[in-house]
């Protein structure tokens, strides 16, 4: 039986050259790595990550010392890593230690099972609430930064598309080449995300000029539009600032009711602030068709999840492995969403590395849609060659 050799872990940069970590966990004849993604626009409850340097220290330290010599197991070590950090944030040995070694077990015990990590993380996931067909989630795709994700440009974070072709191959390509045309119009630098960061700061030019694209390739009864708003980066003193006013909550929520009439939105993230959760409720009330998802608001939390659909909130959620800092949570939020008809989004970070862990977590979840920024830069095309990559592995 395999059992931990070696936890080694060294600091890393990821896409915003902020300090992160990569870890390298290995038994005697296998071994696995894993690397962390960052958030900028984070919600308030997320749980805590600490200065990488730290966290590394907690790793060599605190973690590899009641780990060494036993069976990988991440559910296992998950529950001894918890228990070891005794907070709610995990702020005694950090979110992202915590995780480091969460992720990189599992793919060691993908490896030591011989099956790529979809197949293993497949057993963790209920079967019966499949939203639709595994292997094949909704891109959203992030053509135009603003925000926090951008120095310029509008106050709406990202400009989603989504896209469901019939194989992630296509989606992927479809995706792309609406990306490249867009470029072509803007011919301008782009975002956090991959995302084109428009001259215009007008809130909804983006949407009008993608609307635009997808009628001249003839998709617009294919390919959805979406906001990620990030409202709570301008909420304040009860009212939200954007387009130079300071709009009441129904005032906002009147805002968002012409802009989906107007543009036909198919989805909405972070609408409001995560301490203005009654207004989800509004907004999901009066536009049914519409799918209104909890980021900031539920930050991969099973209680807040819990919450939030108790008090009927959101229609859809956001998934970051980071945002609750272990494996064994994320999948105890995702069978708790699907079972409740919650839809499931797997979600990157806006500071990203070239792991693709997030687009084998989509696949063997069933997860409704996989959000992972545009299709441009190193570290988010990763995320969907893996898709298509996973995509030929099936059908071979």
């Amino acid at each position: 039986m395999e059992k931990i050799k070696n936890i080694k872990a060294i600091q890393f940069l990821d896409s915003r050259t902020a300090e992160t970590i990569q870890l390298e966990i290995e038994t005697e004849n296998f071994k696995a790595v894993a690397a962390i993604p960052q958030g900028k626009s984070t919600g308030k409850y997320e749980a805590i990550f600490l200065p990488a340097k730290e966290a590394i220290e907690n790793i060599e330290n605190k973690i590899k010392p009641i780990l060494i010599g036993k069976e990988p197991d991440f559910k296992v070590f998950d529950e001894e890593m918890i228990r070891l950090d005794g907070t709610n944030t995990k702020s005694n040995l950090g979110a992202n230690a915590i995780l480091a070694v969460s992720l990189a077990t599992a793919r060691l015990q993908a490896n030591i099972e011989g099956k790529p990590p979809y197949n293993f993380l497949s057993q963790f996931f209920s079967k019966n609430f499949q939203t639709k067909k595994a292997g094949n989630p909704v891109l959203l795709m992030n053509l135009i930064n603003g925000g926090l994700h951008a120095a310029a440009g509008p106050e709406i974070q990202e400009y989603l598309i989504l896209v469901n072709e019939k194989s992630p191959k296509e989606s992927v390509n479809l995706g792309a080449g609406t990306y490249r045309k867009l470029g072509k119009i803007l011919k301008c630098n782009i975002g956090d995300e991959g995302g084109y960061v428009p001259r215009e700061k007008d809130n909804e030019f983006p949407l009008e000029v993608i609307s635009k694209i997808l009628k001249e390739k003839g998709v617009q009864d294919k390919v959805g539009l979406g906001l990620d708003v990030a409202a709570s980066g301008f909420f304040e003193n009860e009212k939200y600032k954007i387009g130079g006013k300071k709009l009441s909550k129904n005032e906002f929520l009147d805002f968002y009711f012409k802009l989906t009439d107007k543009f036909d939105l198919k989805l909405i993230e972070d609408p409001f602030s995560e301490d203005d959760p009654k207004s989800f409720g509004k907004l999901l009330l009066e536009k049914s068709g519409l799918i209104v998802v909890g980021d900031d608001l539920t930050v991969t939390n099973l209680e807040r999840l819990k919450d939030a659909k108790e008090k009927n909130l959101i229609s859809g959620i956001i998934v970051k492995v980071n945002q609750i800092g272990s494996l064994s949570e994320t999948i105890d939020v995702i069978n708790y969403a699907k079972k409740n008809e919650i839809k499931v989004i797997i979600s990157h970070r806006s500071g990203e590395t070239n792991d693709a862990f997030i687009s084998d977590l989509a696949v063997a979840s069933g997860a409704w849609g996989l959000k992972a920024g545009a299709p441009a830069r190193g570290e988010r095309v990763a995320k969907y060659n893996r898709l298509i990559e996973i995509e030929e592995e099936k059908n071979n």
